[in-house]
């Protein structure tokens, strides 16, 4: 497959551009011209505040239109963006400022006035090897690191999610996931705008997130889990006119099945889940049929090599064996140079032949793909691997359980063991009667802990991390 050697902002804005609305936000919307336009306003500032090729610039915006503006702004005058979360402690905002060596950070006021700097830019554009996006991985597992993406990165896994997501030039798409999220980046922003269609770019709340649908016309929507659960159970669904919808695209974090069922009923709308992750740009997996089971991620994206390697002997599995498990590795033009200042994690990560790890137990039947667990988060009881994700899709069932996580514990002899962290009304012997039923011995749930709320991150996955140490 072939892949443009250029920059983002290059492929998305150095072609013949549609003449039609490209984004619209809460305040305004822009045609492609006009956007290209604000980007080529916002670099020549960009240029006059002092920032040079290479330099860091942090970009701490809600999903907006001056949001896209900004980032290809700073992209085409060469420097590199990190994404701010709006949502980040100032803490958090301090040491990714540090650790990244920001220059400049553009909020609202700043790109006020970036944006209406007098003058265009003329000059080169960066080339496709220069480092683009410092994202910052999840930290679900430890200290956040910042990823080194490059343009080519970008680029090819922009060109790469084109090709099979249900996307054209048609569509209307809804981007409430935060484009400080590199799956908001490339899946919600730089992929439609690279194929044509129109971005409506706001903040997430629940009554104007499902008032666009009726509003704009929505016909594609991008969501993480959280957003499957809340069209599959939320009252307002019922009044929301729906009919234009047609595609759903769920990433970021696994999706129960019987959750994504549901939404695709309420909504009448097909849901594609996808997988990927910051370290690749994102995406990696996509399912590409409509008959793909709602629970796999279905197959990887063109030129992306996948293996399945047996996290102790490094030996591939049995590709065959559909009961066959081990840990996910990718290779493609989407993965990431490296981590930031951090060689060690780089090498961990990235192995012999360029395979990224991805930390995620896996299994294939036939094309589809399926995320079995994290393996760091797998429980060792009576000397048996136990899937937290697994009892989560089963505890779920159970009457009076409204949201649930299952977390390692220890028994008096240190031994691992299953613990339920439950929302609902269930009482601890039923949850353990109604797991004993349908798990294996050494799967049951020794435990039950209540609270009032799972805590997620913006992407929807669970933090079993924080769980764990608030009940160690």
């Amino acid at each position: 497959m072939h892949f443009p050697s250029c920059s983002l902002p290059e492929l998305l804005f150095a072609r013949q551009l549609p003449s039609k609305v490209a984004m619209i936000d809460e305040a305004r919307e822009v045609t492609y011209a006009q956007l290209a336009t604000e980007v080529s306003y916002v670099a020549a500032a960009l240029i006059e505040r002092g920032i040079e090729p290479g330099d860091v610039v942090a970009l701490r915006l809600p999903n907006s239109i001056d949001y896209t503006v900004a980032f290809h702004g700073a992209l085409t005058c060469g420097a590199i963006v990190t994404p701010v979360a709006t949502y980040a402690t100032a803490a958090d905002v301090q040491a990714q400022l540090t650790l990244t060596h920001s220059k400049l950070i553009i909020d609202p006021a700043t790109i006020a006035e970036l944006r209406s700097f007098p003058h265009r830019w003329s000059g080169a554009y960066p080339s496709a090897e220069s480092v683009a996006c410092l994202p910052m991985s999840s930290g679900t597992t430890g200290l956040p690191k910042a990823v080194q993406l490059t343009h080519a990165n970008l680029v090819s896994n922009t060109v790469q999610f084109s090709k099979v997501v249900p996307v054209d030039a048609g569509d209307v798409c809804l981007a409430v996931l935060p484009f400080t999220h590199i799956y908001g980046l490339t899946a919600l922003m730089n992929t439609p705008l690279l194929l044509d269609a129109t971005v409506i770019a706001q903040s997430f709340a629940v009554d104007s997130f499902l008032a666009a649908h009726e509003r704009h016309g929505v016909t594609v929507t991008f969501i993480a889990p959280p957003l499957a659960r809340l069209l599959a159970t939320h009252p307002a669904v019922e009044h929301t006119n729906f009919s234009r919808l047609r595609t759903i695209v769920s990433g970021a974090a696994a999706l129960h099945p019987e959750v994504g069922a549901a939404a695709e009923r309420r909504v009448g709308a097909k849901i594609y889940q996808g997988y990927g992750m910051s370290e690749a740009s994102p995406v990696t997996h996509i399912a590409q049929l409509p008959d793909t089971p709602i629970d796999s991620i279905g197959s990887p994206l063109p030129a992306t090599e996948v293996r399945l390697v047996d996290p102790v002997t490094r030996r591939d599995v049995d590709k065959h064996d559909a009961r066959a498990e081990g840990e996910l590795w990718i290779r493609g033009p989407q993965v990431m140079l490296g981590y930031l200042h951090n060689p060690q994690a780089t090498t961990e990560s990235i192995v012999e032949g360029g395979w990224l790890r991805t930390g995620d137990l896996a299994r294939r039947d036939g094309d589809n793909f399926y995320i079995v667990d994290r393996l760091k988060d797998l429980i060792l009881s009576h000397g048996f691997q136990v899937s937290p994700v697994k009892l989560e899709k089963i505890l779920l069932g159970c009457p009076g359980v409204a949201d649930c996580a299952v977390v390692r514990g220890y028994a008096a002899n240190g031994e691992e063991r299953p613990v339920a962290v439950v929302v609902g009304t269930a009482s601890e012997q039923e949850i353990m009667e109604y797991m004993a039923e349908r798990v294996n011995r050494y799967e049951r749930i020794r435990e039950v802990r209540y609270v009032s709320e799972i805590p997620r991150s913006a992407a929807g996955k669970t933090l079993r991390r924080v769980l764990a140490e608030e009940f160690r």
